[in-house]
């Protein structure tokens, strides 16, 4: 992450009541914590485990390919969709299924047709995790049934939210509110709803996954945007979520703003050894979670080189900006070569030979 500034408001009383085991709001496009309860202690986390068995899926499979109910499948305990042996769906309606009903017949279906085999898909989602630097996650299954090393914490469980809603394709399984499978001659239509209640009551909700099982009690995410910030709320082992998540969201919304540091920036002019000069410009946007109000304190200061050879390549870094707020600093950003502007009688005069030959000898 290039960020490196880390801000917690106070937040209302009422947080010493949540009854959550492990909780965490994270801005998304920033992966700040922005709250957390217990967001380090490893938990289960029940069927939230198929955000990461659908991102999986997305990433590895195709979403046209026909995927075949297996005994093992059709017979997987739990919360199901009640899909019979043999019947015959595409992965995209089984992802449906997976995280509007979550069904553990269909994660079982999805992983043994993208992986080979259940047990290859979950290295692949522990592969995964790896990559996203989950140190604190580990999946024994594709469904979310309890393990004996199955777990996450509740700020790693969305940081792996924030990473998949990156992913289109995933936002369009994790924001349906409702999916029709039609009736084929190899398996019986469904009406699927999805299980999380704030799709429906909110109009900034965008996403979610629900999960239970006895051991680890009600887990959920919830993601959400307003205003060009988008947010992810997740309680684990939570007999409040749904208000606990509310209150979440709001506080987050109505406390900090998303502010991509790169606007703040100016393209800085960098003269070159033999004559013309380059535009330096931030390497790409940063978002950054301020604190409502902040914004207009912010302060960037340049370290830049005062003059570059002409061999520099564009997009090579030169330097970097950065961003403070009353003297700490909120974030780094790289400075590339955008642009150079070398005039034509430079390019060929012999003294730009020259000087270039004597910065070659001198570098």
């Amino acid at each position: 992450m290039a960020f490196l500034y880390a801000v917690c408001l106070a937040f209302p009383a009422s947080a010493k009541a949540f009854s959550a085991q492990g909780a965490a709001l994270m801005e998304a496009q920033s992966g700040q914590l922005l709250f957390g309860q217990n967001e380090n202690e490893r938990l289960p986390m029940a069927s939230t485990t198929k955000i990461m068995t659908a991102l999986v899926a997305i990433e590895n499979g195709d979403p046209e390919q026909l995927c075949v109910v297996s005994g093992h499948a059709a017979g997987v305990e739990g919360s199901s969709l009640y899909l019979k042996e043999g019947e015959v769906y595409t992965l995209a309606q089984l992802l449906y299924g997976l995280l509007l009903r979550s069904g553990n017949d269909a994660a079982t279906v999805i992983a043994e047709s993208v992986g080979g085999s259940e047990q290859a898909f979950v290295d692949l989602m522990n592969e995964r995790a790896a990559q996203m630097g989950l140190e604190n996650t580990h999946f024994d299954n594709p469904t979310g049934l309890d393990g004996d090393t199955h777990y996450t914490t509740a700020r790693e469980l969305a940081m792996l939210t924030a990473c998949a809603l990156q992913n289109e394709e995933f936002c369009k399984y994790f924001g349906a509110r409702q999916y029709v499978i039609g009736e084929t001659s190899t398996h019986e239509g469904r009406t699927l709803v999805n299980k999380h209640r704030l799709l429906t009551l909110r109009e900034d909700v965008i996403g979610g996954k629900t999960g239970y099982t006895k051991a680890s009690g009600r887990s959920l995410v919830t993601a959400a945007r307003s205003d060009g910030m988008t947010l992810v709320a997740v309680t684990i082992n939570d007999p409040n979520d749904w208000a606990d998540h509310e209150e979440l969201l709001d506080w987050g919304f109505e406390s900090y703003e998303c502010v991509d540091a790169s606007k703040l920036l100016r393209p800085q002019r960098i003269p070159l050894a033999g004559g013309g000069s380059l535009e330096a410009r931030a390497a790409q946007p940063v978002f950054v979670a301020l604190p409502k109000g902040e914004k207009e304190q912010l302060k960037v200061t340049y370290y830049l080189p005062r003059f570059c050879y002409g061999s520099i390549g564009l997009m090579q870094e030169l330097g970097k900006a950065s961003v403070t707020l009353q003297g700490e600093e909120v974030v780094s950003l790289p400075m590339v070569c955008w642009r150079k502007d070398v005039p034509q009688k430079a390019k060929r005069g012999i003294w730009e030979l020259i000087t270039d030959a004597i910065c070659t000898i001198l570098k």
